[in-house]
């Protein structure tokens, strides 16, 4: 039996074959309850198993002194006695009586034991002192042996691996110098394209086809906007498409990328196993990369690169490769930026300043914008001083031409984008996915974009107003600067020019020049009864004011033969939130109520005064009831969802308001003192039902007025 055992070891290549000859051996002659091969692999002292033969041994029941005794025995020629250990471990609680240690190799690396568990303590001792341990000898020597050669393979198989390296190394660097070297060419190529537009192109294209990516997008950001719109870009197929109307949210993007954008010394990220996508819609999976364009830290748009066709991973150098092309194409994008910028309002000067009336100046303007701004319509309304009328010049039309619009003038600029513009001359307001119009008639949807400009004075002169009613391009932060500059350039021209025709009106007629004066202090007039018909504290009209517009009101309605409704409002518990809060604060609760009926102010048609105290009242003529019912409802409605905490045990934790109205058809007939009364007596019985509340009281026209 051994000698076919030692033939089958010496000729085995597999540790498992050796040690299960060992376990036949041992069983023959020595019938353990177990056996096994332990390996300790590091310093830890944590032992692993190799090979094991009848009933488990429990490792981890095994502490690590015992290994740190075991290590003193480096080789043996006989079979050690775990029970002789001197660290202090019973092993009669985890294994048999006789149990046996054996050491099999005692490499420092990968020291492995035999332990022999339950065997006649004879028939070790005549195994130890007789031959029987020839073959064990062996064993040990081929598991040694065999812990050798793998050893040095792997050695080998490292080696191999970090020569494969170098030499891979060799080759990518010399691959990289050699892009490098197309980068700093592409630098100069780059610098040729006549404007910003060709750029774009022309980098896309770049990145394909001479930087060697599957695919490119060239992104404009607008962190004003919150939002990134596109101008170039390649398909599923790589080839060069358009994508200026693609506008998409900032959100949109992973977070990585925000984190990338938002960090100063980031110029690439690249996020690998992420979806590809091709006009908002996913068409495969690979890497993705963001190559960060900036103006010194701030980021001003990127081109977003990807292996959709080849799905070739990126390296390293190709990563140092387009951060390097990153810097450089940064720099050409603000240097051709400001070029353009530059050319442009030259151009735009040159050709305003050979203009001599403000009409033609305007009919200038508009030419020229829709020709260079890269806008589809754009008109020029003259404005006064007080910015209370819109006075057409020259504009476009459906088509895009250009067209004489004198014809238009407008008092109301209530809209929202006008006021907003009157808050910030000089600055470009904007406002998207919103009605465009055409005179009064809405033609469309998209962006409109308006600024206000004013004289040397701060004097306002007049509006310009852009959209993207034809192509419906995005409006991007280039367009609003090149817009903003360019109406830089108009308010110097047209504000020259309009003083010369001033000045050739009040040569021509002094006349006029007086009717001027006095119109001038007519409005001064106005400006001093406007001040005195409103309340300081909420900005609404004062008592004076109400009772005034009342009798108007009511003359009106009795020629009119209309309904006159009167809406008095209350602030609830007011008096309780004074003395708890204080007057200041008591003063901040009515300014909110005030900004609130504010809203429902239009024109001349509804009015709302402060009538006194904290009591509100409002002028509502030519409504129905169920109008008034529900506008009452919407104001006591949105009040209270204002959240104007109110502490002291109150009902409510928050200021409420009880309304009532009263609605009549007033004749020469009837008393105007009556219609207050009954708003009033409504007002009561609302208070008067827990507050909070609506009610109302119709007074029915006398008979004569309705014959």
């Amino acid at each position: 039996m051994s000698k076919q055992l030692i033939k089958t070891v010496m000729v085995c290549h597999d540790k498992r074959v050796v040690a299960d000859c060992v376990f036949q051996y041992l069983t023959h002659w020595l019938s353990p309850r177990s056996l096994l091969f332990v390996t300790e692999r590091n310093a830890q002292f944590l032992p692993e198993p190799q090979c094991s033969y009848g009933a488990d041994i429990d490792l981890h029941q095994i502490p690590h002194t015992f290994w740190t005794w075991a290590e003193q025995f480096d080789f043996n020629d006989a079979l050690i006695p775990i029970a002789i250990n001197t660290c202090g471990w019973d092993d009669s609680q985890l294994l048999q009586p006789d149990s046996y240690l054996l050491v099999v190799d005692n490499h420092s690396l990968s020291r492995t034991y035999l332990l022999i568990e339950g065997i006649n303590k004879k028939e070790a001792q005549q195994f130890n002192h007789d031959s029987f341990l020839d073959f064990i000898y062996i064993a040990v020597s081929r598991w040694q042996c065999l812990r050798a050669e793998k050893q040095a393979a792997e050695e080998q198989k490292n080696h191999d691996i970090k020569s494969a390296k170098y030499l891979d190394e060799l080759k990518y660097r010399e691959a990289f110098i050699e892009k490098m070297k197309v980068v700093q060419n592409l630098a100069v190529d780059l610098s040729k394209p006549e404007s910003l537009d060709d750029l774009y192109k022309a980098a896309v294209e770049a990145v394909r086809d001479q930087m060697g990516f599957d695919r490119a997008v060239f992104m404009l950001l607008d962190l004003k906007k919150r939002s990134f719109i596109g101008t170039y870009g390649t398909n599923e197929q790589g080839e060069t498409v358009t994508e200026h109307d693609t506008s998409y949210d900032l959100h949109q993007l992973e977070e990585a990328y925000i984190d990338g954008l938002s960090s100063q010394d980031t110029s690439l990220v690249v996020l690998d196993n992420v979806p590809l996508y091709t006009a908002g819609e996913v068409v495969g999976e690979g890497w993705n990369g963001m190559l960060i364009l900036r103006d010194e830290q701030e980021p001003i748009g990127w081109m977003s690169i990807d292996n959709f066709i080849s799905r070739k991973p990126i390296t390293s150098y190709q990563k140092e490769m387009l951060r390097s092309f990153s810097l450089l194409l940064s720099q050409i994008y603000i240097r051709k930026r400001q070029e353009q910028n530059m050319k442009l309002l030259h151009a735009s000067m040159v050709d305003l300043s050979r203009c001599y009336t403000v009409s033609d100046v305007c009919k200038s303007a508009v030419s020229f914008a829709i020709t260079h701004l890269g806008i589809d319509r754009m008109a020029v309304f003259l404005t006064n001083e007080n910015c209370t009328v819109l006075k057409g010049t020259w504009g476009t039309d459906l088509q895009g031409q250009v067209i004489d619009e004198s014809y238009f003038e407008s008092d109301r600029l209530d809209q929202p984008l006008v006021l907003n513009a009157m808050k910030t001359p000089g600055k470009v307001v904007y406002a998207d996915s919103v009605p465009l119009y055409h005179d009064t008639d809405i033609v469309g949807f998209g962006w409109t974009a308006m600024t206000l400009i004013s004289n040397s004075s701060s004097e306002p002169i007049a509006f310009i107003a852009a959209d993207n009613l034809l192509r419906r391009r995005a409006l991007t932060s280039q367009n609003r600067e090149l817009l903003r500059l360019f109406a830089s350039n108009l308010a110097e021209v047209l504000q020259r020019t309009l003083a010369q025709e001033k000045i050739t009106q009040l040569n021509q007629n002094l006349e006029g020049e007086v009717k001027r004066r006095t119109k001038e202090l007519e409005n001064a007039n106005k400006k001093l009864e406007l001040l005195s018909n409103q309340d300081a504290l909420t900005k609404l009209g004062n008592r004076r004011c109400f009772d005034r517009l009342y009798q108007s009101s009511w003359q009106d309605a009795c020629e009119a033969k209309q309904s006159l409704a009167v809406m008095m409002i209350d602030v609830d518990h007011f008096k309780q939130f004074n003395d708890f809060y204080g007057h200041p604060k008591g003063d901040l609760v009515l300014k909110a109520v005030a900004d609130i009926l504010r809203h429902y102010c239009y024109g001349s048609s509804n009015i709302f005064c402060r009538y006194g105290g904290e009591e509100f009242a409002a002028l509502l003529p030519n409504k129905t009831c169920e109008q008034l019912y529900a506008l009452a409802e919407e104001i006591r409605w949105k009040i209270e969802k204002e959240k104007i905490y109110h502490k002291g045990g109150l009902p409510s934790s928050n200021i409420t308001v009880s309304i009532g109205f009263a609605q009549m058809f007033p004749t020469e007939q009837d008393t105007s003192c009556e219609l207050l009364e009954r708003a009033d007596k409504a007002l009561y019985d609302a208070k008067k039902q827990g507050r909070n509340k609506v009610k109302w009281t119709k007074l029915e026209a006398i008979a004569t007025s309705l014959s």
